[in-house]
């Protein structure tokens, strides 16, 4: 009998958090890149100005912080999501 999905779980406020902070560091990596390469591809999506000031101070912690340290909490927030399904 296949596995059916009845609804989807709400995230939990650590796979919220992660989820968000990955976009932003995704975002931020298109930018850097269309400055770099220029002309290879479409200009990506520009935010809002409270959103851009979020992701300028973002990227600025996440550079700045010490790789240990980032790399502690980047495996602090590897947070796997639950099953779906009634295994049974």
């Amino acid at each position: 009998m296949p596995a059916v999905i009845r609804k989807q779980t709400k995230y939990s406020p650590l796979q919220s958090f992660r989820a968000w902070s990955e976009r932003i560091l995704i975002e931020a990596a298109q930018l850097e890149l269309h400055a770099k390469y220029p002309g290879t591809g479409p200009q990506p999506l520009r935010r809002g100005r409270v959103r851009s000031a979020i992701r300028i101070m973002f990227t600025t912690g996440f550079r700045v912080t010490p790789r240990p340290l980032r790399n502690w909490i980047m495996h602090r927030l590897l947070v796997r999501k639950g099953q779906d399904w009634d295994p049974a």
